[in-house]
């Protein structure tokens, strides 16, 4: 088995855990794209706001980017859950967050 099968394999299994099933900025379930600088799991539109800004947030396709083994422990080791009550814990309840249908 080839290192980015094993990659693959593993982004997989981490996808299964609790929160990382769904998008983490709108929600879209079945997420097939990641953050590798956040650890975060996201949609095929919202990947496509993070390639917008290079500088905070790496974004592959976890099915066919190569990854690398420090990038999926990364992934392992945070998560959609972990990642949004880091990131969003400042945020005011009263601000509007974005739902799957915003990115149609």
């Amino acid at each position: 088995m080839s290192t980015n099968e094993r990659a693959t394999r593993a982004l997989k299994e981490i996808l299964q855990r609790p929160g990382n099933n769904a998008c983490a900025d709108c929600g879209a379930l079945d997420p097939s794209w990641g953050s590798s600088s956040l650890g975060v799991f996201i949609c095929l539109a919202c990947s496509g706001i993070h390639r917008n800004i290079p500088e905070i947030s790496k974004v592959k396709s976890l099915g066919l980017s190569h990854w690398e083994d420090h990038e999926v422990k990364f992934m392992a080791e945070n998560g959609n859950d972990l990642m949004k009550k880091k990131y969003e814990a400042a945020v005011p309840v009263y601000y509007y967050k974005p739902t799957h249908k915003d990115c149609q």
